[in-house]
């Protein structure tokens, strides 16, 4: 068997309408996963062409995920729809370019319901639905208390490189403390799911580029050419440069790793490099 291999397994990802959780959901849909997608704004049409190259279900459902109700009833259709729920990756995720001195309250609450909020509901949810789907096989593991817990769920929540170094070249004290707070769930809720079977990491991607990288290359050229400086090989990263590590985590082939942080930043933290613009 293919410890690679997501057949017939159902990811529900957040923010994949574009960007990162767009490109999570193309390697995830590559290695046979169906897809169940949870975002507040339309998605590209890269998003359905994932159904038609792999021959997988693809779904979109907007919800806003700071509201409880409607995620809850996001991955209750996703239930009925789907019939399961084996991995969850929370991409969703907003910045804001702001001072700490002056941040403001719109700026405090906004990001962490988004990022850190959302995160916990989605993450909830979706362990709820885990269990749910694999309730015959928890059941017979319960039977068995000297037998090994089988492995049948995975939760992945995607952190920053900014909460391993900060940079001059941004001021995001609000979002690096939202992401902080994201890192903080994966080791209790790794401990608290494990007797259910169900692995929590983190990924921690480094400069990426995304949509949102390339608005900022054209409103900020030296902002972007500070962060190329910032990486061991002088350039931006791709999102195919991090469909690896979030396929090793949402697969068998990471079955013994729970409760740890996966940083992809092009060495941008393991360096003391130029840091003024």
């Amino acid at each position: 068997m293919d410890s690679f291999s997501l057949k017939g397994q159902t990811a529900v990802i957040t923010g994949a309408a574009r960007g990162l959780g767009l490109a999570f959901a193309q390697a995830l849909g590559e290695a046979g996963a169906n897809i169940a997608v949870l975002d507040v704004i339309d998605p590209e049409p890269a998003l359905k062409q994932i159904q038609t190259d792999h021959g997988v279900k693809v779904e979109f459902y907007k919800t806003d995920v700071t509201s409880r109700e409607q995620v809850a009833g996001a991955v209750e259709r996703i239930m009925r729809e789907f019939g399961r729920v084996d991995i969850n990756i929370n991409a969703a995720g907003i910045v804001k370019d702001e001072p700490f001195l002056t941040t403001s309250d719109e700026n405090l609450s906004k990001t962490f319901a988004v990022n850190f909020t959302g995160s916990f509901l989605v993450a909830q949810a979706c362990a709820n639905a885990m269990i749910q789907t694999h309730r015959q096989e928890i059941d017979s593991a319960k039977a068995t208390p000297n037998s090994p817990t089988p492995i049948h769920g995975s939760i992945v929540f995607i952190a920053s490189i900014a909460t391993h170094i900060s940079t001059t070249a941004q001021r995001i004290s609000c979002y690096t403390a939202s992401k902080a707070a994201v890192r903080g769930l994966v080791k209790p809720l790794a401990m608290e799911l494990a007797k259910h079977g169900i692995r929590v990491n983190s990924l921690s991607p480094g400069y990426t580029m995304t949509d949102m990288m390339r608005g900022l290359q054209r409103e900020q050229p030296k902002l972007v050419a500070q962060f190329e400086r910032e990486t061991m090989f002088g350039r931006i990263g791709t999102p195919e440069e991090l469909k690896g590590a979030v396929l090793f985590l949402c697969s068998r082939a990471s079955g013994w790793v729970t409760g740890q942080d996966v940083l992809v930043d092009g060495g941008a933290s393991s360096w003391k490099h130029a840091a003024t613009l």
